[in-house]
């Protein structure tokens, strides 16, 4: 009879930190049927002091520091972390052997409903402990707010997530940021009280979901880290099945490039990498401890300059002197009014402009950043965006919700969606003497924006099929792989404008 195998794992003793550990713990069971799991729990030194000022320097891997030393000491075989809290410089005697797939790295924003619905605050009062939050909040929420705002305060907040979330309810907060990832995993997996409490404070509030191109993450966040004593050679072939290696080689990556910083949680740096479409995606957002600020966007693996191929503005499509094919004409449709309580897609920003005023009740997603700013200002409370990522792309909000929801997009009268029923509030006329003067057989290089711009082009100029086709990472891309005789060649990018910025123009 095969001896059963004894493994102990230790995690902070939060509800979060332990059902990260439980995930762990099952996912060895998964592929290690005879292993013996013990769990144990160790507080931390900011875990014990609430009043420590975890932004000093000197305070680097408060979290994780004494837990560390505890497998070093061989009291466990093994530490489960939240990976945004180890320092950017591991513990000498222990390392990171595993993770699994990361969960939603993105930060919430949850502010009470009194709040919401007002059309102007003096003063905004958020609730967070994070340098990187409070400095990029100052720059973007007004823009994605549906109200005026003269000032933001910032008070800091310690404990776990319910600790957190019951100071914000019970104070005079108007706003409070964290992870989203530790509501998801609390909803998912934490006892009946935690799920209940949750809940709760969800029903008395509303949210908003950050998008990693405008406001990127702690590095690592999202991500569970798996720390055992360095040169665990028995550790590292028992975890190596379940180790998700893309989170890991991304979080490796992400406290590379802020360790070029400093690293540590007192820095104003966000740093979060991901993929889209088979693109190491990198967005970088912050402010030096020299006062630098840092702002990029984009692929990660970025050809040098000198490698790309020269081409002459007359070569591409669109270039910043053609005119529009189509025209788009207004379409006033009366079931939009009738939507309540249902999720809707706002695909641009003009689809809002002959739909009247729609049900607050709705969760409103918007396909990227300047349509949320759009919808903002038309009075709005959006809950979330697509980030130019596709339709699809980061609508996991089922632990936010406590209703099912059907599903809409406000589009054109061609559009199509796999998961949204369409709702047009627009159509498109095309001008087929603007179609044959843009000359498009005589053009090498296209970006196209929606799939029937490229039907309608094909069907005037066949021969362009064969050129170098680009777009974003949605359904354009989608259509064109499925359409494009070497499929193989396309490019995705995150905005004509970052295409056009990549363009060697002669």
């Amino acid at each position: 009879m095969q001896k059963q195998k004894i493994i102990k794992i230790v995690s902070r003793g939060s509800t979060l930190a332990r059902v990260q550990a439980e995930e762990v713990g099952n996912a060895l069971r998964s592929v290690h049927p005879n292993l013996s799991i013990e769990y144990h729990t160790s507080n931390a030194v900011a875990d014990i002091d609430l009043n420590m000022d975890i932004t000093k320097p000197e305070n680097i891997g408060v979290f994780t520091r004494d837990i560390s030393n505890r497998v070093i000491d061989g009291d466990f075989d093994i530490a489960i972390h939240s990976w945004k809290d180890l320092p950017v410089e591991p513990s000498s005697g222990t390392e990171i052997i595993g993770t699994l797939g990361r969960g939603d790295m993105r930060d919430i924003m949850i502010v009470k409903k009194d709040t919401a619905i007002l059309k102007y605050k003096k003063n905004i009062k958020i609730l967070t402990s994070s340098p990187r939050r409070k400095y990029n909040i100052k720059n973007i929420l007004p823009d994605l707010l549906p109200m005026e705002i003269d000032s933001m305060s910032f008070s800091d907040i310690r404990g776990n997530i319910e600790t957190r979330l019951n100071k914000f309810i019970s104070g005079d907060a108007d706003i409070v940021l964290m992870a989203k990832v530790a509501i998801d995993r609390l909803m998912r997996s934490g006892d009946q009280n935690t799920i209940n409490a949750i809940k709760e404070i969800l029903y008395r509030t509303r949210w908003m979901i950050l998008p990693l191109s405008i406001f990127p993450t702690a590095p690592g966040q999202g991500a569970i880290a798996i720390e055992a004593r360095k040169n665990s050679l028995h550790l590292k072939n028992l975890i190596k099945p379940i180790n998700a290696l893309g989170t890991f080689e991304d979080v490796k990556k992400e406290k590379s490039i802020l360790s070029q910083y400093g690293g540590g949680c007192h820095q104003k740096i966000g740093v979060s990498i991901w993929n889209a479409r088979h693109v190491r995606m990198c967005s970088l957002i912050g402010e030096t401890e020299d006062g630098v600020p840092l702002k990029t966007m984009g692929p990660l693996d970025k050809k040098p300059y000198d490698m790309v191929k020269k081409v002459s503005s007359d070569d591409i499509y669109p270039n910043k002197s053609d005119n529009n094919m189509f025209v788009r004409k207004r379409i006033l449709n009366e079931q939009i009014k009738t939507l309540k309580k249902s999720f809707i897609f706002i695909s641009r920003k003009n689809v809002l402009d002959s739909c009247g005023s729609i049900h607050k009740s709705n969760i409103f997603w918007t396909s990227g950043v300047k349509t949320w700013r759009y919808a903002a200002r038309k009075g709005y409370w959006i809950n979330g965006s697509s980030d130019s990522l596709g339709e699809q792309n980061g609508i996991e909000i089922d632990h936010l919700i406590a209703w099912k929801l059907k599903k809409y997009k406000l589009s054109h009268t061609n559009a199509s969606s796999k998961i949204f029923q369409i709702l047009p509030t627009y159509q498109l006329e095309f001008d087929e003497d603007k179609i044959k003067m843009l000359k498009l057989d005589e053009r090498s290089d296209f970006f196209w924006m929606s799939p029937l711009q490229y039907e309608k082009a094909v069907e005037f100029f066949p021969e362009i099929s064969n050129g170098n086709h680009s777009c974003g990472f949605g359904r354009t891309y989608e259509y064109l792989k499925t359409n494009l005789p070497n499929s193989k060649k396309i490019n995705c990018y995150f905005s004509y404008k970052h295409w056009l910025d990549d363009q060697k123009v002669k």
